[in-house]
């Protein structure tokens, strides 16, 4: 239950030793352009790998965050995670990839895994995902993974980029177990 794999990619719980991967993806600015986060130092980033490890200790498991590599040279790609909410028996995943992992289909490939693994391990009746407008790549991965957009908030998104606050609209995604 606790791994997802693809063709090409194997997604694991993290352990203590992958700081190296939060600090890469939640310190670049770029990879974190199209999202409310602001950047993380190595203080920062340690402090949230433990959050992360703590989460999969959680009884019921909510926040599910997977270290992504690649199976032929277990290389680190980046990061990818569920997010259950018992009460409306849903699943929300997300990814994100470091740059040099761009626009090589990783992304659609473990979304597509991470949509079936909800459906068929965690057995959810709902998948969707979020995603700023502006970030026509999260968009067309959701609609080639089957997902429809259901919703287009405006100004619901909360950003702070180096101190300053900026109001971004949001769009959600998602599919149905009885679609697939």
């Amino acid at each position: 239950m606790n791994m997802i794999e693809t063709e090409r990619l194997t997604a694991k719980p993290f352990s203590a030793d992958d700081q190296d991967m939060i600090y890469q993806i939640y310190s670049d600015e770029e990879i974190l352009e199209y999202t409310p986060y602001d950047s993380m130092d190595h203080e920062e980033s340690k402090a949230y790998l433990a959050k992360i490890i703590r989460d999969w200790e959680q009884t019921p498991l909510t926040d599910l965050e997977f270290l992504m590599t690649l199976k032929e040279s277990d290389r680190k790609t980046g990061r990818c995670g569920i997010h259950i909410d018992a009460e409306t028996d849903s699943a929300m995943i997300g990814v994100f990839l470091l740059k040099e992992a761009w626009n090589m289909g990783y992304a659609t490939e473990i979304m597509t895994a991470m949509k079936k693994y909800c459906f068929d391990v965690l057995g959810v009746h709902r998948v969707y995902g979020l995603c700023n407008p502006e970030n026509t790549g999260s968009r067309r991965i959701m609609e080639k993974i089957g997902m429809r957009r259901e919703a287009h908030f405006r100004k619901k998104c909360r950003y702070v980029k180096n101190g300053v606050v900026s109001w971004h609209d949001e769009l959600v995604y998602a599919a149905l177990k009885e679609e697939e």
